[in-house]
């Protein structure tokens, strides 16, 4: 079976040593899209310690699944470095909320009962940018999420901006709030537009080299 590598749930990039950033994402859609491939694919499932617990037992057990949490950006891109360098052919579907921005993180707890507390971030590596340094043939598919306020126009911009920029094989491209609507896959052919999450998510699979 073809080795497939899922990113789900969001990163969470420390603070100090008890707080830390992170997004609203559950890692649902990831475990959802395991469950439908593990039976196809040898699926190996990064995944936050939300998208973790949602991995059901039926799906862990399934032969050639593999489950692994991860934490910040960082750990998150050392792990798919290290998966997809052994799997160079191999389909990487990263849906993961990947934090954008990093602190440098204090060793210890901040004190608490501060009047005003100031905390400078900057930029944190952008991993789907890398995946095509990585493994130049691999499959990828990466994930759009747009602004609320976005047109379906505006979204599938932005979307095939991200196709060009990452060499993706497909965006799926969805409004932030707004999961169970409207869904764009995106390729350098078309996109199609799809008006459930789940319709999306069964298209994306039946286009996933078997």
């Amino acid at each position: 079976m073809t080795p497939l590598l899922l990113t789900a749930g969001a990163t969470r990039n420390p603070i100090d040593a008890i707080r830390y950033l992170s997004a609203h994402a559950t890692g649902r859609t990831g475990v959802d899209l395991a469950a439908r491939l593990a039976p196809t694919h040898t699926v190996h499932l990064l995944g936050s310690a939300e998208a973790c617990l949602r991995a059901p037992a039926a799906l862990q057990a399934m032969p050639g699944f593999a489950l692994e949490e991860f934490m910040g950006t960082r750990d998150l891109m050392a792990r798919m470095e290290r998966w997809i360098t052994a799997h160079p052919r191999g389909v990487v579907i990263h849906s993961a909320a990947v934090g954008d921005y990093e602190a440098d993180a204090v060793a210890s707890k901040i004190p608490s009962g501060a009047k005003e507390l100031v905390l400078r971030f900057h930029p944190a590596p952008k991993i789907v940018d890398q995946v095509r340094t990585w493994a130049p043939d691999a499959f990828l598919v990466s994930f759009k999420a747009g602004a609320p306020e976005l047109t379906a126009d505006a979204l599938e911009a932005i979307a095939r901006a991200q196709l060009a920029r990452t060499g993706s094989d497909i965006v799926f491209a969805n409004v932030l709030g707004a999961i169970e609507t409207t869904v764009l896959l995106v390729t350098r052919g078309g996109t199609t537009a799809y008006p459930k999450r789940t319709d999306a998510l069964t298209a994306l699979c039946a286009r996933l080299p078997g």
